[in-house]
């Protein structure tokens, strides 16, 4: 039987394998990344605000999953479901949707990729678009995910002109923007604060903005994610970040395109790090601009631009609120997550199962996916 562990274990007594492997790892700056330490000792606010006792608003959480599984046609299989729960005094609401598609073995590889991811984020901004018309007035509405980078995603599906895609497959992104702007209208007339909390982010714009702000016409020393700014500098203390509100800024064409041609109308995105205890995970916060008492749309922000702490004082109080310890970073958000998940035994032993007895015809997985997905 191969021996896998001793190879790991001499890999990790290789010096310099290890000096490469911790070298994300640790707090202590090398010398080339002392200004950045800086950087975020200047933008890191702790303590958090001592709020005193909070009165917790109804809230809403909406949360999706999705499966791709490969036919032995060649065709893709796509499966997508969406909860939302809520909590208004007590009292639990539940509702949620599912879609299905398969599409032929032609289908070009960035569709396939794509599309799955899209299918979900409709499914959910509809479910918090549709429901936000009927929760109470000053609820809190929950998403997963970065709402920013989320939005600048909706650029147009790539086809192949020789093989169009289904009218409703390619109009997906512009759909979802429609769903968008009636959330954004709902959330404006009805008070509803809505905020997007990401567990984990591999963006590197708030330590460009952070550093842009300081040293103007420099080259930031080293590119940088800002969760790893954060985990390793801010010495696990509990407390935020200084908050960037973003608008037609994008560094790739399809976002810049989105945000340019549908998205301008919008509300600007303000967008922070928080961490609600000491030693917990940093969370991604983006809450649109009109849940802070700001007017600023998309199309008025031409480059990120720093906001002051004090603004985002209504989202840390939403956010505490709701803060269930380390183990659960959002109530809301913790319980949809759980909840909405597609195992992987559902999607194999189940809804393959009802699909094939729905349409009458055999669905079989290809040897790939019979062989990994039953270990």
């Amino acid at each position: 039987m191969p021996n896998f562990i001793d190879r790991l274990s001499e890999k990790l007594t290789d010096h310099n394998k290890k000096r490469e492997l911790v070298a994300t790892l640790i707090d202590k700056a090398q010398s080339h990344e002392e200004a950045l330490r800086s950087l975020v000792t200047d933008h890191w606010h702790a303590p958090l605000p001592d709020f005193g006792k909070i009165v917790r608003r109804p809230a809403y959480a909406v949360d999706g999953s999705r499966a791709v599984r490969h036919l032995a046609n060649g065709a893709y299989l796509f499966v997508a479901q969406a909860l939302i729960v809520g909590d208004c005094d007590g009292t639990r609401m539940e509702a949620s949707d599912v879609d299905l598609r398969i599409l032929p073995g032609n289908t070009d590889t960035a569709v396939v990729e794509r599309y799955a991811g899209l299918m979900m984020h409709h499914l959910e901004v509809k479910l918090a678009q549709e429901h936000a018309k009927q929760m109470p007035k000053d609820s809190v509405i929950f998403l997963d995910g970065a709402l920013y980078g989320q939005l600048s995603s909706l650029y147009p599906l790539e086809e192949n002109p020789e093989d169009p895609l289904p009218d409703d497959v390619r109009d997906l992104p512009q759909t979802i923007v429609g769903c968008y702007t009636e959330l954004f209208n709902t959330c404006t007339e009805r008070n509803l604060f809505l905020v997007s909390v990401a567990k984990t982010s591999h963006e590197k714009m708030h330590a460009r903005v952070w550093w842009d702000a300081k040293h103007p016409g420099r080259r930031i020393p080293r590119e940088i994610s800002d969760t790893e700014l954060i985990y390793r500098w801010t010495e696990r203390k509990a407390g935020h970040s200084t908050p960037v509100m973003f608008g037609t800024h994008a560094e790739f064409r399809g976002s810049r395109r989105i945000l340019f041609d549908y998205l301008k109308p919008m509300p600007a995105i303000v967008s922070f790090f928080v961490r609600l205890a000491d030693y917990d995970d940093a969370l991604r916060v983006d809450v649109p601009s009109i849940c802070l008492g700001r007017n600023e749309l998309i199309g008025d922000v031409q480059s990120p631009r720093l906001t002051a702490p004090e603004e985002i004082i209504p989202a840390l109080q939403v956010l505490v609120a709701d803060y269930g310890g380390l183990e659960v970073y959002n109530v809301m958000l913790y319980s949809v997550d759980h909840e909405v998940r597609l195992h992987q035994a559902t999607m194999d032993e189940i809804y393959v199962s009802i699909i094939q007895s729905e349409l009458g015809v055999p669905i079989p997985l290809d040897r790939s996916e019979r062989r990994f997905h039953s270990m």
